[in-house]
């Protein structure tokens, strides 16, 4: 019964997915690929916002619950290297779930970035199948916690 209550209370906010990367076409791709996703899942309760770079990325964050954060390596101003570590160091934000979705996609850039706390990778350029599979496994993570 007590699980059943707290379903419930967890469906009464929608899921906040923040896009962050620097370039538009990138974000605009990913909007509707996550947007694809949700509507195939059936999923409606759901937010998307996005920001260009690192600084409107912790703006969000400071500013909306954020679920889940799909995020580019490489930006002006605040890279997704250290959007990642500031995340982490908020313990409102530990909960949140970080996907890095980059060109850099060197294995000893993808184990940094996961040692650092992203919960995924997704190499640029990437294609629908690769966003839902590892959405996918996210939304099941975010879930089961």
């Amino acid at each position: 019964m007590i699980q059943l209550y707290l379903n419930i209370i967890k469906r009464i906010r929608k899921m906040n997915i923040l896009i962050v990367d620097d370039n538009q076409v990138v974000r605009h791709l990913l909007n509707n690929t996550v947007k694809g996703y949700c509507k195939l899942q059936e999923c409606s309760d759901f937010n998307i916002f996005e920001a260009q770079d690192g600084i409107f990325a912790m703006e969000m964050m400071e500013s909306k619950k954020i679920d889940l954060v799909l995020l580019d390596c490489n930006m002006p101003r605040m890279n997704g290297e250290k959007v990642v570590e500031s995340i982490r160091l908020n313990d409102n934000w530990q909960r949140t779930r970080i996907v890095i979705a980059t060109a850099l996609g060197t294995e000893e850039n993808v184990l940094k970035m996961i040692k650092k706390g992203a919960n995924g990778y997704i190499v640029k350029p990437f294609n629908q199948r690769t966003v839902f599979k590892t959405l996918d496994a996210i939304m099941t993570s975010i879930k089961e916690a």
